[in-house]
Order: structure tokens, then sequence, then C-alpha cells
């Protein structure tokens, strides 16, 4: 007798998820602004992916629906670690030496001086190519509630790059 496999799961799947690793790790990363805090945040959304993939309905969106889960374990950890450790202003986290150009510096320091939320929404609309439209149900909220972060979101980091 063939051994069955006891997962609900089609044999592909894992295969499915690989093919938008690049995809979470770069929103998570702008999300995140930590290298490691995003990795840990992919291998939670493929995690949870494994569990739930029975709930997908449409197998074209799946990588709406991944990128709908990181980001909710993105800003569920957040909060968490809000508890947790209550960093003060003075306290900064550590930038590893990378050899980056001065615009790019600038551009991921004013991404990481926006709230989170706000840097999910550039994320997945312009780095991602998310419509509005995808990326309120991405982020699970409204169409106009992602305008608007868009357009401050930008505002800031306009101000605060032609600034320096």
């Amino acid at each position: 007798m063939e051994a069955v496999a006891a997962t609900d799961s089609p044999p592909a799947i894992e295969d499915l998820l690989a093919d938008h690793n690049a995809t979470l790790l770069a929103a998570a990363r702008l999300i995140c602004m930590n290298e490691a805090e995003a990795q840990d945040v992919v291998q939670v959304t493929f995690e949870i992916a494994l569990r739930r993939g029975h709930t997908l309905r449409d197998p074209a969106a799946l990588r709406a629906w991944l990128l709908a889960i990181e980001t909710r374990e993105a800003v569920r950890r957040v909060r968490a670690m809000r508890r947790f450790l209550p960093f003060g202003p003075h306290v900064r986290e550590l930038a590893a030496p990378e050899p980056c150009p001065a615009q790019t510096l600038a551009l991921r320091e004013g991404l990481r001086r926006l709230p989170r939320r706000v840097r999910a929404a550039i994320a997945l609309h312009y780095l991602g190519g998310y419509s509005v439209r995808e990326t309120a149900a991405v982020v699970g909220v409204s169409e106009n509630t992602i305008k608007t972060q868009l357009k401050t979101g930008l505002a800031r980091l306009r101000e605060e790059l032609c600034d320096e």
C-alpha cells in the first residue's frame, strides 16, 4: 500500500510559496525596517499559509493573501514589542555598515520615520505594484484611508528629502 500524504495541501504548495519569497521579503523589510525581523515575519507568514492554505478561495489571489497575512503579522509584532520594550526617543537601532549611496540612506531614513501603516501602504502600492484597491484589501482598510496614507507619506518623504 502506498503512503498517503498527511496534509490537505496540494503537493506543490511549498513551490507556490517559494515563488513569492522575494516579494514578501522586500515588503517585510520596508515594513519592519530590520532585516532579522523581516525574515522572521516572512517565515511566520509561510507557516500560517501552510496551516491555513485550505482557506484560500482563489489561488490566483495567493500573493495578495500572503501579503495580507504578512502585514497583519508585522503590525501585530510591533504592537507586542512595544508592550515589552518601551524604547524612548533617545534609543535608536544601530545600522549595519553598508556601502549605500547618500540618496538611498536618506530615503531609508525617511521611510523609517513614517508610521508602519503608512510605510506598508507605500511599500505595497509603489514598490509592490498593487493598485489602491488591492493595497486596501491587503492592509484591511478602506481605499480612502490608503489614499490618505499614500498622500501623507509621500508629502513627508518629499519634505524630508528636499530638506537634506
